[in-house]
């Protein structure tokens, strides 16, 4: 008769003030990435009367650049480190919010397609910035079994608030059009710059953390 193998604790949630930057930091991605995940496509298909080949088409190239792309973003953290990375991020985040939403109101409409997909594939690009809140968790890490249940909390926490943003921007659409749906998504991101620019990776950065207690 075998033994019981023993019993492998799952990672449980847990919520560490001391995080509180990087929490924050998680629920301003949440939000700007849902907008575009339900948004973005929506635009091309309903205001640009794209169809569905021209969406997986931009998906492509954005795969295919995102092969090259993942690994210079990585070196580019190593290098610079996380603030510089993510204060970029938002910096671009805003001017592809505002290209998204607006685009057709300053160009015209071949031009203006063109601007709005290039901030799709761009975008797309983006997401993979979320490696450098993983490192920037990981260097302030009070103790290393902190990592892992501060990351599922991260991710508890993004699908909350990406739920409600989606919910949010479905009545801003409906009272007051899609371009209002990515100025939010400038604000948000306009919001992120500045929070970015709180990071901190040393201990006496951490221990002057405005969010942390």
């Amino acid at each position: 008769m075998k033994k019981d193998s023993p019993h492998q604790p799952g990672v449980h949630l847990q919520f560490h003030r001391s995080y509180g930057l990087y929490y924050w930091l998680t629920i301003l991605y949440g939000t700007r990435k849902q907008i575009f995940l339900t948004f973005a496509p929506w635009v091309l298909v309903t205001i640009f009367n794209q169809p569905t080949q021209t969406l997986a088409t931009l998906l492509t190239i954005g795969g295919i650049a995102g092969i090259a792309f993942q690994p210079a973003l990585g070196k580019a953290i190593d290098t610079f480190g996380e603030r510089i990375i993510l204060v970029s991020e938002a910096g671009v985040l805003v001017l592809v919010c505002l290209g998204y939403g607006f685009s057709r109101m300053v160009f015209g409409p071949i031009a203006a397609f063109i601007v709005t997909g290039a901030c799709y594939v761009i975008d797309q690009l983006l997401m993979s910035v979320g490696m450098a809140r993983a490192t920037y968790l990981k260097k302030i890490a009070l103790r290393p079994e902190h990592v892992a249940p501060t990351l599922a909390m991260g991710v508890t926490i993004d699908h909350f608030f990406s739920i409600a943003i989606a919910l949010a921007s479905g009545v801003i659409w409906q009272k007051l059009g899609y371009q209002y749906v990515f100025l939010c998504g400038a604000c948000i991101a306009i919001i992120n710059f500045f929070s970015a620019m709180k990071i901190r990776t040393d201990i006496l950065g951490r221990a002057h953390n405005p969010l942390a207690p």
